[in-house]
């Protein structure tokens, strides 16, 4: 069953997916697993709270866990940035450095956090944010 939660993930049916997780039993919710694919899915169905608590429970875990927490500290930089949010964006760049430090890569290409976020090319400050 979680296979088709992925599967629904993969093609950004964020809400379907979401559903599909809800009508899991219990235990299977609360796998590492299940809490992955919850992830990638809040950005799409707007919860960014939620995200933020599961991306922090995340970044704890395996390297799965904490490049799919860092992925979403990376969607939620973005979300910020756009809503003009510096300082949440800024925070949100350097917790996901701090899950996953490759994922630097992909956030200094990422044209929406160009600019005053990273300062001098890519450049981060030195906040010490941990997840």
């Amino acid at each position: 069953m979680l296979s088709e939660t992925e599967g629904l993930a993969d093609l950004g049916l964020w809400q379907d997916a979401w559903d599909a997780l809800e009508a899991l039993p219990a235990e299977e919710r609360a796998t590492p697993a299940a809490l992955r694919v919850r992830l990638r899915c809040c950005p799409g169905v707007g919860a960014w709270e939620i995200g933020e608590h599961l991306a922090g429970v995340l970044c704890d875990g395996k390297d799965s866990d904490r490049e799919s927490a860092a992925g979403f500290y990376h969607a939620l930089a973005v979300f910020h940035a756009r809503a003009g949010r510096v300082e949440g964006a800024r925070d949100s760049i350097t917790a996901a450095a701090s899950a996953w430090p490759d994922i630097r890569a992909a956030m200094l290409d990422d044209p929406a956090l160009e600019g005053s976020l990273f300062g001098e090319k890519g450049q981060q400050d030195d906040r010490d944010f941990r997840c």
